[in-house]
């Protein structure tokens, strides 16, 4: 089974690659698609690999069923299609395996018509019953097919999942068929005309989806126009109306509220959806008094804020209540109503008085309106001659207050179509207020989608309204034709059709040169052996001879031919003054990292052209490898190496435009001279190396030469960090954990454990921490180490805690992870992602880490105590911590250091501060370790000061995991037998 694993995760992933894109074949007014190669892939499969990869279609045919689902919205009893649908399309596929094995035999050339008749028109029709008998009707069943399309959908399915077969069966036997001896030369001839027949009959069904599609279109763009000119004249009515009311208010004006409901009546059926027809006369501040009480009837003007509620207006020195508004049934809150004191509004009449043109407001709740439906109020001023002089003065304001999305429903009821969405957009709108009528979302930019669509912007009553309108899928399903689907099952039947006769055409052109090779294949065979050894020995000898002297990818001298031309160019001329300049680039691995190794390659080709440029002819530049590059040049003097180093650090200085990113870096640079340097190219190179790494401490972008001062233990610890770094990154395999035991020495019992990192280095071997930890924190190295050390202690306690094990485990946290901001979430996520439970990981902290007692600081540590790790002060008494910093930091446990264990028993002054530190501990609630036990002695002097926790080689030194997990099985089972 674990051999075939690979395979079926191969099947699934390919049914799922294929059959995800299938589903967007399907041409309405169909749900399924009509061509569904993953079918004839499930069938290929299990039949050139085995019935026993059945798992894989399962898989596969259940990740397609999610991705349907997810773009349908199923919900509720629809998800048992994820079942139903990949157990039929299992049971099609081993269906047409065990037919095509009975009926025509397998292995099979087919290259015989009556075997591919019989396969093709036969075999797979039927088959292909299955899927389709069963997940129909069932997902009809679920609800998420409709009843009502039940046999086409069916049908449909069956031309899908037979179509996919007919057409992978060709292309699966050329590319997978065996003998390959017979299907290799069989595959061009079955290929390419299948492949040229698919892309023809693809460029035609586009060619008529392009046709169909502008057809809808035209006919969608006629229609909508129809609904923007209406929508257009009914507003345009709607200023008209106001227009008329502002002549009669300024010629005639209405003396009574009855008066008003004849000049209003007949443009209130005109014009269908609007609210109210107001008029609003001018009060000043000194005529209210007479106007409350003779119009008003003794009621006060009122003033509306900017929450909506209604009040009797403050003070003003004039005022526009409404006095006559109809029709007055649903209106009648708004007489005396002032509305110059409504916020939203106040603005939109200012702008009609000074103008004195009709004036809209945006988007209002209406005071009279009880739904939720966005209306408009449109104001026009009415001025009059104040006497026989041409002055005009402010009569007062007619006001139409109507509601959009009934305006809109008016205009589709008179001869346009109503199943084209509209949508109407105040521009000039506030944000998240600026849709007038229409769908939630038809105000957003995505609304459109694929369907077709009509924008028109237009200016109406002083501001910029926008119309919005787009087809519905009743429109696009009133419209469209049968063509496409027509064109497309037919080029597929073609298609098919054609692939059959490819085998057959193919399968007898087989036979018959099969018959005249078989006389000739002795010579044959002799003479292609014969060349084949000749042609691979000439293009091996000549890849090696590239390989060996040439860098792959820069086309640039290798490290290998460079030493080789350097020792030629050294050898026997000692007096000639050479240079060896090392390149590096700085950062290079950010881009790796960020952008991927390819923009990486491509940056390095650019570079490498650029520093060609600048170079002598005698020069010779090569790639070592990685970012590294290496120059060896004569020269006289050392001018004029600083003055090509310069020129080599400007090429740097503009950017490598690759795949559109513009990627800027440094080199550092290291020169050594021989032959004062060095006498051969290899200690020259090294030298180089290290000025390079000098250069690289020194800030980058810069050179520097080498000097007899660069020692050796620089170069150990640059190379150290070198390796460090390159172990963290690219190998971290390097690094392994080493887990010490901490015992209850007075019950024997394990207690918890300590993970020691160990760095198994390529040169040096295993590493201790005191090797390489130092160097880690002075490089900053440190927070990535610490992160790794915590991931696998956290994985394989996880591991333990599967097996049956629960042991905590200590982890040492330097002092730089606390001051990172990420360590508490990826601390969580570790916990999380492992399951481990609260109190079993402990962090093992230095006095040091005290130190800082800020706020952000106790904040982390409190945030670690809440995800439930524990934390440990180790090395306790050598550093400089307080009292006061133990009681304010959660640490729950002290590591006495082994410089106080060691001398035990017999130093007086170290069994003082042992006790000394036990009994503070116990008054503070701490448990106490003490480390570096090694000796009995050492064992029944702290277990006689009361400290039973111990740690040291008298009860183990660190090991692996595994033989943690082996010596605490062993400790609990020889307790156990005790």
């Amino acid at each position: 089974m674990s051999a075939r694993f690979p395979a079926m995760l191969r099947l699934a992933v390919v049914y799922a690659l294929i059959g995800v894109p299938s589903l967007y074949s399907a041409i309405p007014p169909g749900y399924t698609a009509p061509v569904f190669p993953a079918a004839g892939i499930a069938m290929m499969f299990l039949l050139l690999w085995g019935r026993a990869l059945w798992p894989g279609v399962l898989l596969g045919s259940l990740l397609v069923q999610l991705v349907a689902s997810w773009q349908t919205g199923v919900h509720g009893w629809a998800y048992l299609a994820l079942l139903v649908v990949p157990l039929a399309a299992t049971l099609q596929a081993l269906a047409s395996c065990w037919l095509i094995r009975r009926w025509i035999g397998w292995p099979n050339p087919l290259d015989r018509a009556h075997s591919v008749i019989r396969l093709m028109l036969l075999i797979i029709p039927l088959t292909c019953l299955i899927s389709s008998g069963i997940s129909v009707p069932a997902l009809a069943a679920l609800g998420v097919l409709p009843a009502s399309d039940l046999l086409f959908n069916g049908w449909n399915w069956w031309l899908g999942d037979t179509f996919g077969c007919l057409i992978m069966l060709p292309l699966m036997l050329a590319w997978f068929g065996r003998p390959r001896s017979e299907w290799r030369a069989r595959s061009a001839a079955l290929l390419w005309p299948m492949l040229l027949t698919a892309l023809t009959m693809i460029g035609f069904s586009a060619l008529i989806h392009h046709w169909e599609a502008l057809r809808v279109q035209s006919q969608f763009n006629r229609d909508a126009g129809q609904i923007e000119l209406a929508l257009k004249k009914r507003l345009e009515m709607q200023l008209d109306g106001m227009l008329a009311l502002q002549q009669l208010q300024t010629y005639s004006p209405a003396a009574s509220a009855s008066q008003w409901r004849e000049l209003t009546a007949s443009w209130l059926v005109r014009l269908p959806g609007t609210q109210s027809l107001g008029w609003s006369p001018l009060v000043s501040d000194a005529e209210r008094a007479a106007f409350e009480n003779s119009v008003l009837a003794g009621s006060a003007i009122l003033a509306r804020d900017g929450a909506g509620h209604v009040a009797p207006s403050p003070q003003r020195p004039s005022y526009l209540p409404v006095r006559y508004i109809e029709p007055l049934a649903r209106n009648r809150r708004a007489l005396g109503l002032d509305i110059l004191s409504s916020p939203e509004l106040a603005t939109t009449i200012r702008h009609s008085l000074q103008s004195g043109q009709p004036v809209v407001s945006p988007a209002i709740r209406l005071v009279q309106e009880p739904q939720q439906q966005k209306g408009v109020a449109l104001y026009q001023a009415v001025y009059a001659p104040a006497d026989d002089s041409q002055r005009l003065l402010l009569r007062g304001v007619v006001s139409s207050l109507f509601r959009m999305d009934d305006i809109v429903a008016s205009t589709l009821q008179h001869g346009v179509r109503r199943d084209i969405e509209v949508c109407l957009i105040d521009r000039d709108g506030a944000p998240g207020f600026h849709r007038l009528s229409g769908p939630a979302n038809c105000g957003k930019d995505g609304w459109f989608g694929q369907r077709p669509h009509l924008l028109s912007q237009f200016a109406f009553a002083g501001r910029n309204w926008a119309l919005r309108l787009r087809a519905s899928e009743d429109y696009l399903s009133g419209l469209r034709s049968w063509l496409e689907w027509i064109t497309f099952v037919l080029g597929l039947a073609m298609t098919g059709l054609f692939g059959g006769f490819l085998l057959i055409v193919t399968g007898y052109t087989r036979r018959m040169e099969g018959e005249v090779q078989q006389r000739t294949a002795e010579l044959a065979d002799t003479n292609q052996q014969l060349q084949t050894q000749l042609d691979a020995t000439r293009k091996a000898e000549a890849n090696v001879t590239y390989l060996a002297l040439h860098d792959s990818l820069t086309s640039l001298p290798n490290r290998a031919c460079w030493l080789t031309m350097a020792r030629h160019a050294m050898a026997g001329n000692e007096q000639r003054q050479l240079a060896v300049l090392f390149l590096d680039m700085d950062e290079f691995k950010t881009v790796n990292d960020s952008l991927g190794h390819p923009v990486g390659d491509q940056l390095l080709v650019g570079i490498a052209r650029r520093l060609q440029q600048p170079l002598p002819p005698d020069a010779m530049l090569a790639r070592l490898g990685g970012d590294e590059f290496v120059i060896l040049l004569p020269y006289q003097q050392q001018a004029q190496l600083d003055a090509l180093g310069e020129q080599l650090l400007a090429l740097f200085d503009p950017a490598v435009v690759v795949e559109q990113h513009e990627l800027r870096c440094t080199v550092s640079i290291g020169v050594a001279l021989f032959p004062q340097d060095g006498q051969d190219p290899d200690t020259l190179l090294r030298h180089a190396d290290m000025a390079m790494y000098a250069a690289k401490e020194a800030g980058r972008d810069t050179l520097r030469y080498f000097t007899p001062e660069m020692n050796t233990q620089a170069m150990e610890r640059l190379t150290l960090e070198r390796d460090l770094r390159r172990a963290l990154q690219d190998d971290p395999a390097q690094l392994l954990l080493y887990y010490q035991p901490q015992l209850d020495a007075d019950s024997g019992r394990c207690i918890g454990c300590e993970a020691l990192v160990r760095w198994r280095h390529p040169l040096r071997g295993l590493m201790l921490p005191g090797e390489f930890i130092g160097l880690a924190e002075r490089s900053g190295l440190i927070v990535e180490l610490g992160r790794w050390v915590l991931a696998a202690a956290c994985a394989e306690q996880a591991g333990w805690a599967a097996a049956g094990l629960q042991l905590p485990v200590s982890v040492n946290l330097s002092p730089v992870q606390l001051e990172r901001s990420d360590l508490t979430p990826y601390v969580s996520g570790l916990l999380q992602r492992y399951q481990i439970t609260p109190g079993m990981l402990e962090l093992e902290l230095t006095e040091g880490a005290l130190m800082n007692e800020d706020v952000r600081h106790l904040a982390v540590f409190n945030a670690l105590m809440q995800l439930g790790c524990r934390f440990a002060l180790d090395d306790f008494g050598t550093g400089y911590s307080s009292l006061s910093r133990l009681k304010r930091f959660p640490i729950n446990r002290l590591k006495i250091d082994r410089a106080f264990v060691s001398a035990l028993p017999g130093s007086g002054d170290d069994e003082a501060v042992v006790r000394a530190t036990l009994s503070m501990a116990r008054d503070m609630g701490m448990d106490v370790v003490a480390e570096g036990v090694e000796t009995a002695e050492q064992q029944q002097s702290l277990l006689a000061m009361g400290c039973t926790q111990m740690q040291g080689y008298r009860f183990a030194r660190p090991m692996p995991a595994a033989e943690l997990y082996r010596f605490v099985v062993r400790l609990s089972q020889s307790q156990d037998a005790g």
